[in-house]
């Protein structure tokens, strides 16, 4: 009797959860009304699904931001190891840096724990961009009340960035002339530097004109900076074409290409046809230097490809091309202008990129 007063005492004081009420089912007297019944389920269930796998992804990307920046403050005393840190992670992840530091970013932004709300990542990408915590909370309120998708998240931090700061401006930076190469000693030989690893034999006709480390051009053929899309300079019958002294060009000028895109992989990567001179033209991979762009996976990386793709086309793919240095994957970095406007300052403009510091 004891226990069963207890027990009854227990139900009143704890009782038992109630389960969530069934949503009432559509009439299916009909197969088509079977058939459009089902139909809606499926949808349903699909957005329940995307939206927990939405919800999954802002507490992976805390966690991982979390761990980064636990591990990076236990190493504090180390100079530059943050950065180091990102690189390595890159590579070994498949992640793109700039993904890596908003997460860091992220659980720096949120330091308790992960922000239990009913936005997205790719929602919480853009809100990063407000550096005011309660503008930021202002906003991803407005986005939960008023079901925003990211793009009116990311309309309404840039209508509050343009009010409080100032775009981001990269250095001005121009080409060098086109078809000026460097005079190198290479197994005795003096070799003239196409740029990439190849190299061009000095004929013994100009072996006395010009010495190891002379800058020259193509006779013809050196351009001012900026004017893309001249002739080629040919070899007349297999020979080398005239070479001229270039007194007033530095080392500094070298490695401008005229190329022609090929592929655009990402928002900051593509394949390009690059003409180096002396019918010489490589097939190469090539990221930009001075930008990260999303991965390509999110929805913000395939915008970022698809505006890079609109601004190499914007001249049949042709484009001038510099590079002097290769990424942490052994693939050629380099400053690009298409109709001599740079490339990566117009993707930092619309917001499809971040910038690396150099």
């Amino acid at each position: 009797m004891r226990h069963a007063l207890v027990f009854f005492l227990l139900a009143f004081a704890f009782p038992t959860p109630a389960l969530p009420a069934q949503p009432a089912l559509p009439e299916v007297g009909t197969y088509d009304q079977l058939l459009h019944a089902i139909r809606e389920a499926r949808a349903a269930s699909e957005k329940r699904v995307e939206q927990a796998v939405d919800r999954e992804k802002v507490r992976e990307a805390w966690e991982t931001g979390k761990l980064i920046d636990e591990h990076i403050l236990h190493h504090k005393e180390r100079a530059d190891y943050g950065k180091q840190v990102i690189e390595r992670l890159s590579a070994d992840l498949g992640m793109s840096r700039s993904e890596l530091n908003r997460m860091v970013e992220f659980a720096r932004a949120y330091p308790i724990r992960a922000p239990a709300r009913k936005v997205s990542w790719s929602h919480y990408r853009e809100l990063l961009s407000l550096n005011d915590s309660k503008e930021r909370d202002e906003v991803t309120q407005q986005a939960e009340d008023q079901s925003w998708n990211r793009d009116q998240v990311r309309e309404e931090v840039r209508r509050r960035q343009h009010r409080t700061e100032a775009p981001v401006k990269l250095p001005e930076i121009t080409p060098g002339p086109l078809y000026t190469y460097q005079v190198i000693r290479l197994k005795d030989r003096l070799k003239i530097d196409l740029g990439f690893g190849i190299y061009h034999d000095l004929p013994e006709k100009d072996a006395k004109k010009f010495k190891e480390g002379d800058i020259v051009s193509v006779v013809g053929a050196r351009l001012p900076a900026g004017e893309a899309g001249s002739p080629r300079p040919l070899n007349q019958g297999g020979e080398t074409p005239p070479l001229q002294l270039a007194e007033d060009a530095v080392p500094a000028d070298l490695f401008t290409y005229n190329a022609t895109v090929t592929q655009v992989v990402d928002g900051d990567t593509f394949h390009a046809l690059i003409d180096l001179g002396f019918e010489t033209t490589l097939a190469q991979r090539v990221r930009l230097r001075r930008i990260d762009a999303p991965e390509i996976v999110t929805a913000d990386g395939k915008e970022a490809k698809a505006y890079l793709e609109k601004i190499l086309s914007r001249n049949q793919g042709r484009i001038l091309l510099k590079s002097t240095d290769l990424d942490q994957h052994g693939r050629p970095i380099a400053n690009v202008w298409v109709q001599n406007r740079p490339v990566d300052q117009e993707l930092l403009d619309e917001g499809l990129a971040v910038r690396i510091s150099e």
